[in-house]
């Protein structure tokens, strides 16, 4: 699954962690100062559920048109379970990267929140914005969680040797793939694709004779390309946030790599380049925050790329509604090395100045054990969303109609592998690409690595304006000057944005972690 991308007042920094942190330095077993309902249940050490409470959860992703339906059914059975309510509200992929930041920023109320590495959960956690859940509040109010949850899995969500979140416990891949329009390739006697350049025929040949169609309506959240081009190259994992200072998970001694330096990035900024010439996307591919599986389900689009799990669905659904598209998935990797996203790439956290955090939790542990709520949120209601076929698997109802599509409700953050049931009609590419995965997948305790920001937090502050204003054109090829001078430059800017300085902090960690981790 991919993927993809501003300081707090240090007023609120410091009320927050005065409110959510505890000072213990070990495994963190002070609570947070307790609340009138925890107190009044102590003696019984059971929760206080008497008086009702109303939570607010943010999550990414773009708001299903049937969310009011489906958690309606959730809060009936959260009212009767827990004496709470709950209203998500969804901060969409097109908004997300400039919003996410502000909800702790602005000093949002709300209770709890999705978080995830490639979202910062580390340097959120560090600045104060969640609650460490300690073991004793996690023992209490979720207790269904505790027994569950992996150990490597908490021990991933560390921060400073604390826990600020509540992973997923599934293990996902991070690589992308392409699906295409199967008609379209076959019209054009395009060969099965296997490599970026396969794609890029492809690409070339609807660019010449579907001229009402785009061939790849690639947005601003674009970095499947990158995936493709320079990923296969390196299995970077991004260490440095809005930089593209990464390591090689092929390399277990932690050595930094700045891929923006590299010979793979300049062919890869240059081939981005000659595809925005030739017009294989929108010319205001910039602006455009439309995802790209929308585009291509639309008929608008003649490709889609990201996650292996959202274009298995994308698949499912554009064959229910249009069999004649015939779409194929494909994965451009070819055998190069894998990994195996670690559990943070999905997760819940509990803001720090939430009001009912223990009653949050509550929410979470049923989320995550009960197959009930397990299935409204991740599926739907049964019978106008999805049904089970008589061997448990999903049938979704309603195709690209239904106002519930399978994941659209955002339900990542509280994934249990015991729950997840197979689709009756996924994709067969989707087990063959998983599994040829699976073989190359590499392992690296590197992964487990969380950059301590603390020290640089004003220098990552000028790093997101640098990316902003000169590595997001790059990815869509956007550029008024030769595609060396615009890599020279974005690479002066990160520079001039002290960079180097976050580069040796970073190392310094690295090179700690590596000499702990033998």
């Amino acid at each position: 699954m991919k993927h993809a991308k501003t300081l707090m007042a240090v007023s609120l920094a410091t009320v927050m962690l005065m409110a959510g942190c505890s000072t213990n330095s070990g495994q963190g077993t002070t609570s947070p100062k307790p609340t009138a309902s925890t107190s009044t249940a102590a003696a019984s050490n059971k929760p206080d559920i008497s008086k009702e409470v109303k939570l607010k959860m943010y999550l990414i992703g773009d708001q299903p048109k049937d969310i009011g339906l489906v958690y309606d059914e959730v809060n009936k059975m959260l009212k009767r379970d827990i004496n709470a309510t709950v209203e998500p509200i969804f901060l969409s992929w097109g908004d997300y990267l400039q919003k996410y930041p502000l909800l702790f920023a602005t000093g949002e109320d709300f209770d709890l929140v999705f978080s995830a590495n490639w979202i910062k959960y580390g340097e959120q956690a560090i600045k104060g914005a969640f609650l460490e859940l300690t073991p004793d509040l996690l023992n209490k109010y979720a207790p269904q969680t505790m027994k569950e949850m992996p150990k490597e899995a908490w021990e991933q969500a560390k921060v400073q040797n604390k826990v600020y979140m509540m992973p997923a416990s599934t293990k996902d891949f991070s690589m992308s793939v392409v699906g295409v329009r199967g008609d379209l390739r076959a019209k054009y006697n395009i060969p099965e694709l296997k490599t970026i350049n396969d794609f890029e025929k492809y690409l070339e040949a609807i660019s010449k004779n579907e001229p009402n169609m785009v061939p790849f309506d690639e947005s601003i959240n674009a970095n499947a390309m990158f995936d493709f081009m320079v990923g296969t190259e390196f299995t970077p994992k991004v260490i440095v946030g809005n930089s593209l200072v990464s390591i090689d998970l092929k390399d277990k001694s932690g050595k930094l790599i700045d891929i923006a330096q590299t010979p793979q990035y300049l062919e890869f900024a240059k081939k981005m380049a000659d595809w925005n010439k030739k017009g294989y996307w929108s010319q205001n591919a910039l602006l455009n925050k439309t995802p790209v599986k929308d585009s291509f389900l639309a008929g608008k689009s003649a490709s889609m790329a990201g996650n292996i799990q959202d274009m298995g669905l994308g698949v499912t659904a554009a064959n229910q509604k249009h069999p004649e598209w015939k779409v194929e998935l494909f994965d451009l990797y070819n055998g190069k090395a894998t990994y195996v996203n670690p559990y943070i790439g999905n997760g819940m956290s509990i803001n720090a100045n939430a009001k009912n955090p223990e009653r949050a939790l509550m929410l979470l542990d049923l989320f995550r054990n009960n197959e009930d709520y397990f299935n409204l949120t991740t599926y739907g209601i049964k019978g106008k969303h999805y049904e089970l076929t008589a061997d448990k698997k999903i049938q979704a109802l309603g195709g690209t109609d239904s106002g519930y599509k399978i994941d659209s409700g955002s339900p990542w953050g509280w994934r249990t592998e015991g729950l997840i049931k197979p689709l009756a009609d996924q994709p067969k590419e989707v087990a063959a690409i998983k599994a040829a995965w699976t073989k190359t997948a590499i392992t690296n305790p590197l992964l487990n690595f969380v950059f301590d920001t603390t020290n640089v937090k004003n220098e990552l502050a000028a790093l997101k304006s640098v990316r902003d204003q000169y590595r997001n054109p790059i990815n869509l090829g956007v550029m008024n000057d030769s595609v060396e001078a615009v890599v020279k430059t974005l690479n002066t800017k990160y520079k001039e944005a002290s960079l180097d300085k976050v580069i040796t902090e970073a190392q310094k960690q690295l090179d700690e972690y590596v000499k702990n981790n033998k």
